[in-house]
This record gives C-alpha cells, sequence and structure tokens, in this order.
C-alpha cells in the first residue's frame, strides 16, 4: 500500500527573529557554541531556544552575523563566516 504525501511528517522550518546571546557548552575538546534564538512569532521567553550554528538556515545565519557585529565579544561558532 502506498502512502499519500499527506501521512509523511513534514519537517517544520522557523523563521530567526533575533539572536539574543551565545554561550560555549561542553569541555575541552568537545566545546560547542550554542544561540540563544527568539523565533519570529514566539516573543516569549519560553519559547526561546538553544540552537547549535548547523540548525540555522541562510537566513538565520544573516541574523547570526548581525548579532555578532553588535556583539563582537560573544562566543562565536568557528563556521561563522564574515560574509
Amino acid at each position: 500500500m502506498l502512502r499519500e504525501d499527506d501521512d509523511f511528517e513534514q519537517s517544520e522550518e522557523y523563521d530567526v527573529d533575533e539572536d539574543m546571546s551565545s554561550v560555549e557548552r561542553g569541555r575541552r575538546n568537545n566545546k560547542r557554541i550554542l544561540y540563544l534564538v527568539k523565533w519570529l512569532h514566539y516573543p516569549e521567553r519560553k519559547d526561546w531556544t538553544e540552537e547549535p550554528f548547523n540548525n540555522l538556515s541562510v537566513g538565520g545565519l544573516e541574523k547570526l552575523r548581525e548579532f555578532h557585529q553588535r556583539n563582537p565579544d560573544t562566543p562565536r561558532d568557528y563556521q561563522l563566516t564574515e560574509d
């Protein structure tokens, strides 16, 4: 039996409204940067999430660049280019 397209779980994407902070998590060689993301249409703090660089879309990456321009001394993921 073939499934209809509706039967497959769709992955939802959300738009970044603003990056609020960045933090380094982990120990020694297992450190990574997480960004506190405020999502568009989700203004309450309880809805914000900490996300790694790789979870963000192209639009989200532009918001990261803007965040680091405003906050140059905050932890920055090594994969984020200046572009």
